[in-house]
């Protein structure tokens, strides 16, 4: 992957990262949320991740 396509893909990733943590934000404001309920959100999608991956490496194919 050339150089300057690296930059302007970590460039456009910390974006949405950024603009994603300021409209959470601004949503936990809205609906009167304390700040630690945002940070159950990743944890939440990392539990739904950890389950399913453990899940298909359980299955039997």
């Amino acid at each position: 992957m050339p150089f300057k396509h690296l930059v302007l893909l970590l460039a456009v990733v910390i974006a949405a990262a950024a603009v994603t943590i300021w409209l959470g934000m601004r949503a936990a404001s809205a609906f009167s949320l304390p700040q630690s309920a945002m940070a159950l959100v990743p944890l939440a999608l990392l539990a739904i991740v950890l389950v399913r991956l453990l899940r298909g490496r359980t299955r039997q194919k």
